[in-house]
């Protein structure tokens, strides 16, 4: 090997030696990130705390769901945690700039769409009509089926789901009652209650 080599490779092997050694030293740099995912059920991972309030969002959007947002956040902030408004939504029929309350139900409207009188939302994203929620954990047979999409046979079946395995825990056990799948549990969500 010729003397230039041995020194070209000295110096390679010292440039490496001396980077290894600074990374073993020198302390880490930077903040770990944290990932926060929607679950499948669209909700967003956010535990629900004083300075949080939970709000449905439905209609008009990309991702409808139950969302938890700081309290004080405005109907616009809803619809952007959703994933947007859907490209026929119609803005003139909703109060963007209202302010959201814990429980409330936000309804973006499409263009043409006739949105029912019970809608919660009342087009403009106002404060829920004092509609009291359906605990399923009491709730008798009528009161069940006073919820859209809950006729008589499914409402036996969560009377006889909740005799054969106690109280619900959560609203996604609904999922284990027979004739109950994700469409009817999306769409009762904001209706109903684990307790009074």
């Amino acid at each position: 090997m010729k003397t230039w080599q041995a020194v070209f490779l000295g110096f390679i092997g010292g440039l490496l030696l001396s980077g290894v050694i600074l990374l073993l030293i020198l302390p880490q740099r930077g903040e770990p990130i944290q990932l926060v995912t929607a679950t499948p059920d669209l909700r967003v991972q956010i535990t629900p705390t004083a300075a949080t309030i939970e709000v449905y969002v439905a209609g008009a959007v990309a991702n409808p769901g139950v969302y938890a947002l700081p309290t004080g956040s405005r109907v616009h902030a809803a619809l952007e945690v959703a994933g947007g408004p859907a490209v026929d939504a119609d803005f003139e029929r909703i109060n963007l700039s209202a302010f959201l309350v814990d429980g409330q139900r936000v309804y973006m409207p499409r263009a043409g769409e006739a949105v029912p009188v019970d809608d919660t939302s009342r087009a403009s994203a106002s404060l829920d009509a004092a509609q009291p929620l359906v605990n399923i954990n009491g709730a008798d047979l009528q009161t069940l089926m006073s919820l859209p999409g809950i006729g008589e046979s499914k409402a036996a079946a969560i009377l006889s789901y909740r005799a054969d395995h106690g109280l619900f825990t959560s609203l996604e056990e609904l999922l284990n009652v027979p004739g109950i799948g994700q469409a009817i549990l999306d769409e009762i969500r904001a209706l109903i209650t684990l307790g009074p």
